[in-house]
């Protein structure tokens, strides 16, 4: 049985419910839940899967898996994706093609709207800065725009492609902050007033799940992907040298960004 405890399941389990402990207990109830019903679909069928003993086989095993009634899975299976093994050199370098291309389309786009804007500019952030923390908690003024060039957390951005989406966001950031065009787009006054660089539609922190949106958005490959904000971050992080960085819950490091 997959609840055993030297079962992978159940080890899977409890050390995804012990990196939820920050939580507050109904989100955390929730993704409990979520990830239950995942396994019990799975180990449930009536042709039982080969049995695993790793974390990636276990991700194999559920990340295609259709539940009859809706549950967040998608907490737990981001869990046992950040403790596959490290990818190869070359595949983070297909990361890195993938996510500019997509960024080179989106800053492409003729009229496009507000939130095809911020997506781009959510991904242009994780290839500009992977050193900082998440791009939500990110202040405004970490971001300038002085003549053609284009400063995030004082260094200029070289890759054009990240610089055009952050400048465009700059700009429509910059502008919405003006009384006429913020009635204009309807936003309200506690989003133009926010401090964040990327507020929620009250001015708050976007939602957690919005840099896995936004990805999966700008690049048009579904639920299911394999292409996270964490794995952009780490291929454009080994373009400068550095380490990738450690799996955290949840996809994107959640700490405050560094000093300026």
């Amino acid at each position: 049985m997959w609840t055993d405890g030297n079962h992978v399941a159940a080890r899977a389990l409890k050390d995804f419910e012990a990196a939820l402990q920050d939580l507050r207990p109904s989100t955390k109830r929730l993704y409990l839940a979520g990830a239950k019903a995942l396994l019990r679909a799975v180990y449930a069928a009536p042709a039982l899967p080969p049995q695993v003993a790793s974390y990636e086989g276990l991700w194999d095993q559920t990340r295609d898996v259709k539940l009859p009634k809706p549950a967040r899975t998608r907490p737990f299976l981001r869990f046992l994706e950040n403790h596959q093994a490290p990818a190869p050199t070359e595949n983070l370098e297909a990361v890195r093609a993938r996510v500019l291309e997509a960024l080179d389309r989106a800053n492409r786009i003729k009229n496009p709207s507000l939130t095809v804007r911020r997506d781009a500019a959510l991904v242009a952030a994780l290839c500009a800065a992977p050193d900082q923390a998440n791009p939500r908690a990110w202040p405004k003024d970490c971001l300038a725009l002085r003549d053609d060039r284009v400063i995030l957390w004082e260094r200029e951005v070289q890759e054009p492609a990240p610089a055009f989406a952050l400048r465009f966001w700059g700009h429509w950031r910059e502008r919405l902050s003006r009384p006429d065009q913020r009635r204009l787009y309807r936003k309200p006054l506690k989003w133009a007033q926010s401090g964040l660089l990327f507020p929620g539609p009250g001015g708050e922190p976007l939602s957690r799940a919005a840099p896995h949106n936004a990805l999966r958005r700008l690049t048009g490959l579904g639920e299911g992907s394999s292409l996270t904000p964490e794995k952009v971050r780490a291929a454009f992080l080994a373009v400068q040298g550095r380490p990738p960085p450690a799996p955290v819950e949840g996809g994107v490091h959640e700490t405050a960004p560094k000093a300026r």
